[in-house]
C-alpha cells in the first residue's frame, strides 16, 4: 500500500478509528498497529516504531501501559488525532518528501523543523509577524513542525493563537515560563489541537495549569532544562519519578546553553535506557538528540534550525548578521551545510560551505 494513495480524509478516519479501538481495548489495538504498518514497509521511522510496540505488547509491566492510559483518559482523542496526523503524515511523510526535493534543488540541507527562541518583551527579528511569515514560508517547502521556546511571562496572547490557527497543518512544541494562565488562555490552548503546550516541571504554576489543562482534555507536557547531568551523583531515577504528578504521556528534556557535550551524552544514554525498558510513565524526549536523529531518518544530516530571540542564528552556528525583514531563505542559504548528492539520490552527506 502506497500512502501517498492515501488521501487526508481517509488518513483522518483510519487514525480516528484506531485511537477508539486503543482505548477499548489497548494490547489489541497495538498489535493491529503492527499488523497494519507491516504495509508501509518503506518506511523510514518503522523500526523505532516497531520497537516500542513490540516491547509494550511483551513486557506486562511496561511503564508505558500507564502512559498510554493517562493519554487516552485524559486528553481528547481529537486532539491525539490532529496532532499525531500534522506530525507523523504533515511533517514526517508529505514534509518529509518536499524537505529532501527541495534540498536537491537547492544544494544545502533543509531542516524538517525550526526551533524560534521568543521574547515577548523584544520588537526584534524574532517578533510574532515574522515567525508567521517564516512558518509560511517553511511549509511551503516541507517543514510543518516549529517549536517556540517562550523566555518570559506575556498577558496577551491572542496573535499567537491566531499563528497556531492559521498554521492548522503545522504541528507547534510551545515551551511556556512561569506563569499562572488565565482560563481564557486554558480554553484557548484546548482549542488548538495542533499544539503540545510544554510546563516546566520546577516552575511554581506548573502543576496547576497542567490539572487544569487535563480537565479540560488538553494536550500537555513537562519539560526539564538541565545544566549538568551526572547519574552518580544525581540519582536520575529518583528525581524523574518527581514528574509523575504531572500525570503527562511526555517529559521533554533539554540542555541549556551552557551544559557541556560530556553531560548531554550521559543525558542521552539514561534517556536511551530508560526508554529502551520504558522505566516510567512517559514518554522521555531527548529533544535535540531526537531532532538530529529524526533528522537523520529523513534525509540523512543532522540538520536543524534554531534562532535566538535577536534574530541571530544559534544553530547551526553562523556569524551572518540578519536584518528585522530577513526571510526564512536567507536563513538557511546562509547557515545551512552543503549538501553531496551521490549516485544512489537517497543518500546525503554534508559538506563544508561558505557563506
Amino acid at each position: 500500500m502506497n500512502p501517498n494513495h492515501l488521501t487526508s480524509a481517509m488518513i483522518d478516519k483510519i487514525v480516528e478509528r484506531k485511537i477508539e479501538e486503543m482505548a477499548k481495548s489497548p494490547d489489541t489495538a497495538i498489535r493491529q498497529l503492527l499488523n497494519y504498518s507491516s504495509h508501509f514497509s518503506f518506511s523510514r521511522f518503522q523500526v523505532p516504531i516497531f520497537s516500542i510496540l513490540q516491547h509494550l505488547l511483551a513486557n506486562k509491566d511496561s511503564q508505558y501501559h500507564i502512559m498510554l492510559q493517562n493519554l487516552l483518559n485524559n486528553t481528547s482523542h481529537s486532539a491525539i488525532k490532529n496532532l499525531g496526523i500534522n506530525l507523523g503524515y504533515n511533517s514526517w511523510t508529505k514534509g518529509a518528501q518536499a524537505v529532501r526535493a527541495t534540498a536537491q534543488k537547492a544544494g544545502y540541507c533543509i531542516p524538517w523543523i525550526i526551533i524560534f527562541r521568543w521574547n515577548p518583551e523584544k520588537s526584534n527579528t524574532v517578533n510574532l509577524k515574522n515567525m508567521s511569515r517564516f512558518i509560511r514560508d517553511g511549509n511551503k517547502i516541507g517543514i510543518y513542525a516549529f517549536c517556540i521556546r517562550q523566555e518570559v511571562p506575556h498577558q496577551s496572547f491572542g496573535e499567537i493563537f491566531n499563528i497556531f490557527s492559521k498554521h492548522s497543518d503545522s504541528t507547534f512544541f510551545w515551551l511556556l515560563p512561569n506563569q499562572m494562565l488565565a482560563p481564557v488562555h486554558l480554553d484557548m490552548i484546548r482549542k488548538c489541537e495542533n499544539v503540545l503546550t510544554l510546563f516546566d516541571g520546577e516552575d511554581s504554576y506548573s502543576l496547576r495549569n497542567s490539572s487544569m489543562l487535563r480537565e479540560r482534555k488538553a494536550l500537555y507536557g513537562i519539560y526539564h532544562i538541565y545544566s549538568s547531568f551526572n547519574t552518580s551523583e544525581m540519582r536520575p531515577d529518583q528525581w524523574l519519578d518527581y514528574y509523575k504528578m504531572y500525570q503527562s504521556s511526555f517529559i521533554f528534556m533539554l540542555p541549556s546553553d551552557s551544559c557541556s557535550e560530556e553531560d548531554q551524552k550521559e543525558a542521552s544514554s539514561f534517556i536511551y535506557d530508560a526508554r529502551l525498558h520504558q522505566k516510567f510513565p512517559y514518554y522521555i524526549v531527548d529533544f535535540y538528540s531526537d531532532i538530529k536523529e529524526i533528522s537523520r531518518m529523513i534525509s540523512g544530516t543532522d540538520c536543524y534550525l534554531e534562532i535566538d530571540s535577536s534574530g541571530q542564528v544559534l544553530h547551526p552556528y553562523t556569524s551572518q548578521v540578519f536584518v528585522p525583514d530577513s526571510r526564512l531563505a536567507g536563513y538557511l542559504a546562509s547557515s545551512m551545510p552543503a549538501i553531496v548528492q551521490t549516485a544512489d539520490h537517497r543518500l546525503w552527506h554534508p559538506a563544508a560551505r561558505s557563506v
